[in-house]
């Protein structure tokens, strides 16, 4: 498997952390010829064949000419393509990196904002005029210029659901007011923060690929966490307190109140440590068509020294998403597809290793001050759950 992974160069004057400080989740940040062109490899057509293969995700978006919008999905058959008109149209496909290792290999150029966020690489072909209409995202988004030219229109004016045009499947502005314009031409890469409207147009034929990250609602969290919490209550009810005198019998008293709260203080609070393993399981596990299956045969002690003697690498699965944490001074978390593994402080550096780096070998391990065992058994645990895979050869 080719290594090659391209950087993404930050404008003269901007490294990471002034990104973070200054743009990230606040303003658009234009980087001309941030990466190479020749980074982007995948053709129109073989877009197109993606979007007929039903384990992609695709759209395709239609402006027609009386100024109305079709939104149809795939997959699609591969004479409908066809049939479309000779412009104002745009493709979707969704999660390409999950399947494509040259699309997921541009990802790593991005880890000057957090990774765990991450959620998918989108790819849209668009003909001439084409796009999907005036929009906001509640997410940031990198928008790398792959082929052809698109004219980026942003609006900083701040607008709401009573703005979108009213019964169409997609989120569309129906008014838009211009404050900045810019064309991208390959290589370039516009940063998005969430919320900032924008309006892409093609002009001519045109690829562009969209980093999309996660960012969680209010309302998700909390329906998740309390959901947890509910899986941890018994069957244990409200009693009145021993010493109970009533004055009204209908009052709902202050020790009748002290119970209840008596009742629910053992469950854990979003200051605990319970609650940051469940965040962290939260914020890693997939999308449902993207759960990982344990390989068909186990991985042993011999196998994993065998491999990694021979000087072979090893890959993190594309479907698997990573993160970790800190608990305490004792303690570091490595969490993965919706679950955690507690680990003791001096596995630090291996679980940084493991969830910052899509591939990694022997070299890499070598440098690290990590028990050996504990490593060996970490690595087995992952390669035997799918998340970590043997790196294929050329």
């Amino acid at each position: 498997m080719n290594s090659y992974a391209p950087a993404v160069t930050l404008p003269h004057g901007i490294d990471g952390a002034t990104f973070l400080r200054d743009y990230w989740q606040k303003k658009p940040l234009l980087m001309r010829s941030a990466m190479p062109a020749t980074a982007f490899r995948l053709a129109p057509d073989e877009l197109a064949g993606l979007a007929c293969e039903a384990e992609f995700e695709s759209r395709l978006i239609i402006e027609h000419p009386d100024g109305a919008w079709e939104v149809r999905h795939g997959p699609f058959a591969g004479d409908e393509f066809a049939t479309l008109p000779a412009s104002h149209w745009t493709l979707l496909v969704q999660d390409v990196d999950k399947y494509l290792p040259d699309v997921a290999r541009l990802m790593e150029g991005f880890d000057f904002v957090p990774t765990w966020r991450i959620d998918d690489i989108m790819i849209s072909y668009a003909t001439d005029q084409g796009g999907v209409g005036p929009h906001t995202d509640a997410y940031d988004v990198f928008l790398m210029q792959a082929g052809g030219r698109r004219r980026w229109r942003l609006s900083y004016t701040q607008y709401s659901d009573d703005d979108l045009i009213p019964d169409l499947e997609q989120r569309i502005l129906s008014h838009f007011h211009i404050d900045e314009e810019w064309i991208l031409e390959p290589g370039d890469v516009l940063y998005l923060p969430p919320g900032i409207a924008h309006w892409g147009i093609a002009e001519g034929e045109c690829m562009t690929y969209s980093l999309g990250f996660r960012a969680p609602s209010q309302q998700d969290l909390a329906a998740d966490w309390f959901q947890h919490l509910v899986s941890l209550t018994d069957t244990r009810r409200l009693l009145d307190p021993p010493d109970l005198r009533l004055e009204s019998p209908a009052e709902l008293s202050e020790g009748a109140c002290e119970q209840a709260a008596r009742l629910l203080d053992p469950l854990p609070s979003t200051r605990s440590t319970d609650y940051r393993l469940w965040l962290g399981e939260h914020l890693t596990e997939p999308k449902p068509q993207f759960q990982l299956l344990p390989p068909d045969e186990a991985w042993s002690e011999q196998d994993l020294d065998h491999w990694l003697t021979a000087g072979r690498n090893l890959d993190r699965h594309p479907f698997a998403r990573m993160a970790w944490a800190r608990i305490g001074d004792d303690e570091v978390v490595l969490f993965s597809q919706g679950e955690s593994r507690r680990l003791h402080h001096r596995m630090t550096d291996a679980v940084k290793l493991i969830a910052e780096h899509r591939h990694f070998g022997a070299a890499e391990l070598a440098r690290l001050d990590a028990p050996v065992e504990a490593l060996s058994t970490l690595l087995l645990q992952l390669l035997n759950a799918g998340i970590l895979e043997p790196q294929e050869q050329d």
